[in-house]
């Protein structure tokens, strides 16, 4: 306690080097003036104390700084109340395939309409780098789609269609629709993208129908390769789909999204 006292006489840069010891070799002593920054620790004292490392960061956070022991005397009082502010800092979760629903205007957070560059860089961000990517080209290359150019981008069995015609906008670069599944790649990447009532490529015809009352069903006609499909009204464009027939027990093979082109 004698020791204290005396120490608390030095001046409080004095304290500060008893309570660091070695582990506050950064605070530096000149003329009992503390250097000034932006980011302040209270000490048990009262006394401001200079955060070396954020120089140009200002913030309304105090930690405190406990001695050794309940209290600190000081030369007008006994003991001097401390407190501590805890913060907790919630990290949002990374991005993961459920962020990318099949919805009837976009897929995820991407909406019909949206710029091509703003697409490719969100679905990137949650699939990775695209594995193929046709780049501007004649609408003619993929079924005559509307407009003057269009733009294919794949992520393994998910592709998204660019063009600059389709029901949602006219005479510039957007995200017009989707593409998931292929008829021949049943169970390849990316898996478990789902529509907004639950879909996925292998849902069967029954389960379709239980989540669709309303769909309507065409058996095709494999004469001129047509192969057995939905749709599901309600909405324009209405989502629709490929699947391997119209028995209960039949699969699910493709989602299709949006207009202008589907390839």
């Amino acid at each position: 306690m004698l020791f204290f006292m005396h120490v608390l006489r030095l001046g409080p840069i004095a304290l500060i080097a008893v309570i660091c010891g070695t582990g506050c070799a950064y605070l530096q002593s000149s003329d009992d003036t503390l250097p000034a920054a932006t980011t302040a620790v209270t000490s048990a004292v009262g006394e401001t104390v200079p955060d070396a490392v954020n120089d140009n960061t200002t913030t309304d956070d105090t930690l405190a700084v406990t001695s050794p022991g309940a209290s600190v005397p000081s030369e007008t009082t006994t003991s001097t109340s401390t407190s501590t502010t805890t913060t907790t800092t919630t990290i949002p979760a990374p991005l993961g395939v459920d962020e990318l629903i099949l919805r009837a205007d976009g897929i995820g957070a991407a909406l019909f309409g949206t710029d091509p560059d703003s697409v490719v860089r969100y679905l990137t961000s949650v699939l990775g780098a695209p594995t193929d990517d046709s780049d501007w080209v004649d609408p003619s290359t993929y079924y005559a789609c509307a407009g003057t150019v269009v733009r294919r981008v794949e992520w393994g069995v998910l592709a998204v269609m660019f063009g600059d015609e389709s029901d949602t906008a006219s005479g510039r670069a957007h995200l017009m629709s989707y593409t998931y599944g292929a008829v021949d790649r049943l169970g390849d990447e990316p898996r478990e993208l789902r529509t907004s009532s639950g879909l996925t490529l292998g849902t069967t015809v029954a389960e379709l129908r239980s989540a669709h009352p309303d769909v309507v069903l065409s058996e095709g006609d494999t004469d001129v390769d047509i192969p057995p499909s939905y749709f599901i009204p309600g909405s324009s464009p209405s989502p629709s789909g490929l699947l391997t027939g119209v028995g209960d027990d039949d699969l699910l093979l493709v989602v299709f999204g949006g207009s202008g082109c589907q390839a």
